[in-house]
């Protein structure tokens, strides 16, 4: 599954790489991992004023029940997953930074912690 730059998910069948656009084909799967910030499960990490381009990554935790977000404004917010009600409150948000545009956030496969990761840490 992918997310192109104008917002739309595209889901591609492995190993052929044929493009899949059967709606019922796409909905019985079952994704070992999600760090999309397209879909009906996560319509909620929208805010009310949000823009398309203001949300930056997602990554739902290994056990399938929260969601980390990452944002333009700095911020690293958790939600329940899935999320498919509009403007959901979030569990948890931390401030991270001022301004942090390319932002990206991801579970630790030890299922203990959460690690934002931003370029300009030059890492």
């Amino acid at each position: 599954k992918v997310s192109t730059g104008s917002y739309k998910r595209q889901v591609y069948e492995v190993p052929s790489g044929k493009q899949l656009v059967d709606q019922a084909v796409i909905d019985r799967i079952t994704w070992a991992t999600w760090t999309s910030v397209l879909g009906d499960e996560v319509i909620g990490i929208w805010s009310r004023h949000a823009e398309k381009a203001d949300v930056n990554c997602a990554c739902v935790s290994h056990s399938g029940i929260n969601l980390v977000t990452g944002d333009d404004f700095g911020m690293v917010k958790l939600f329940d997953f899935p999320c498919p009600e509009k403007f959901v409150r979030t569990c948890f948000c931390i401030i991270t930074t001022k301004s942090a545009v390319d932002i990206m956030v991801l579970y630790c496969f030890s299922r203990r912690c959460m690690m934002e990761i931003s370029p300009t840490l030059n890492l």
